[in-house]
């Protein structure tokens, strides 16, 4: 049975995704079994595994959107970062 992820833990599992925290580390964190966390993780049904899919991709969004910005001021360096960001997902 899933545990309940509601509140501070749903946040944390969200910071995890962002900060791209590995199985073990999470499982140190949480105080659970690797097995659990690793299970949660790969079951895309599981509100782990979105929640920690939420903090990976809100993570690129909020990195390209300041790029975007930075680079719409003149940055040139920001475009080269935001352009090369692009091309990764694309290839």
């Amino acid at each position: 049975m899933e545990r309940l992820i509601e509140g501070e833990l749903k946040e944390q599992i969200i910071n995890f995704g962002a900060f791209g925290y590995t199985v073990k580390k999470m499982s140190y964190i949480l105080m659970w079994d690797v097995s659990e966390v690793e299970s949660l993780l790969n079951d895309v049904s599981s509100d782990f595994h979105k929640c920690y899919m939420k903090g990976e991709h809100t993570k690129d969004y909020i990195i390209d959107e300041k790029l975007f910005d930075m680079a719409r001021s003149g940055d040139l360096k920001a475009l080269s970062k935001f352009e090369h960001r692009v091309s990764q997902r694309k290839g």
